[in-house]
């Protein structure tokens, strides 16, 4: 037998030989094994990867979608979704459009819901010149339903994203069907919150936090039951949250001024701008809420001439995020749309 016609395979090249035989036999199934890997290593490492993953799930699901347009220069993001009428819906103080999504699922089989960033939060742009007050917030949400050419819809808002509806509503009565305030900021009269309290004894305001371990503190003040938020997702948000420590510190001193007694008051009081409204009006509120007293709730409804009110027993202070089915079905009643019960 010649020399020639024999080859010895080592056993490392035999090895080698039978993986990459391997590999082109389940290519397909190496590269999901892969993906799944790195997707798992970014899951816990990345947690903007995570939040933006369960983010896109949780909207996808509700029936949004994310788009953008420009208001005065300033890139302002947006969710929308759905079919019937327009409901444009206003996140709170320190918060974003997602605030809505959840409650979303319910809304969208029945309204063409719209909700946007406010400018300075979420993945809206800042403000040239840093004007973050009510007043200005409520200018720019008239040229942000101007871009979308909407010329009448239902209003909503929840906590500062109530104050500016219902600034919006008493500047344009004739844009507004009906308006939906969740918690509104700038109720005068009303019993101090617990983080009213908190601020009127020298504590810095307790939704601002500068670092991500205080994060949780939020959580507590905010819900009576916390919703479930995943892990990466609670991440993101104490570390944005934290990034925008200054930030946020600016916003509040235009959103809030400091009575005689060191309780933080709103800057712009809503029962001026709302007595006598006849634009029909759902109150909503939580009776556990720790951020805003429940009282305002009634006070509120005194000097409107068409207001509802509905107090959610057991509820803090974003009931469309801690009970978001049940949220809606009051909505959805008072527009005179009723749903299935579960």
């Amino acid at each position: 037998m010649g020399a020639a016609a024999c080859r010895i395979i080592l056993p490392d090249e035999q090895s080698n030989r039978a993986f990459m035989t391997l590999i082109r036999r389940h290519w397909f199934v190496f590269c999901l094994l892969a993906l799944t890997a790195s997707a798992v290593l970014a899951w816990f490492l990345l947690p903007g990867f995570g939040y933006a993953l369960i983010s896109n799930f949780e909207r996808l699901r509700s029936g949004l979608y994310v788009l953008e347009t420009e208001v005065d220069g300033t890139p302002v993001s947006y969710l929308e979704g759905g079919d019937g009428e327009v409901v444009v819906l206003l996140h709170g103080f320190a918060a974003n459009k997602d605030h809505w999504t959840r409650v979303s699922k319910y809304l969208t089989p029945h309204l063409r819901v719209i909700a946007p960033d406010l400018p300075g939060f979420g993945d809206s742009g800042l403000v040239e010149g840093g004007d973050y007050s009510v007043a200005a917030q409520a200018a720019r949400l008239h040229e942000f339903v101007r871009e979308l050419g909407l010329t009448r819809f239902h209003l909503g808002g929840s906590s500062t994203g109530g104050n500016v509806a219902g600034a919006y509503a008493a500047r344009y009565p004739e844009t507004v069907k009906t308006l939906w305030l969740v918690a509104p900021l700038g109720v005068l009269g009303a019993e101090a919150s617990d983080t009213e309290r908190m601020v009127a004894e020298g504590q810095a305001p307790p939704l601002i936090i500068s670092s991500p371990g205080e994060y949780g503190n939020v959580l507590d003040l905010v819900f009576e039951e916390r919703p479930w938020i995943p892990r990466p997702m609670r991440r993101h948000l104490a570390r944005q949250a934290a990034a925008r420590f200054h930030h946020y510190n600016w916003i509040y001193r235009q959103i809030r001024t400091a009575g005689p007694d060191g309780r933080p008051l709103p800057a712009t009081p809503l029962q001026p701008l709302l007595e006598d409204s006849p634009i029909p009006t759902l109150i909503m509120w939580g009776d556990r809420d720790r951020v805003l007293h429940v009282s305002g709730a009634e006070l509120l409804a005194e000097v409107m001439d068409d207001a509802r009110v509905e107090i959610m027993p057991g509820v803090g202070h974003l009931p469309m995020l801690e009970v978001p089915e049940e949220t809606a079905r009051l909505y959805l009643a008072f527009l005179g749309i009723e749903i299935p019960p579960p």
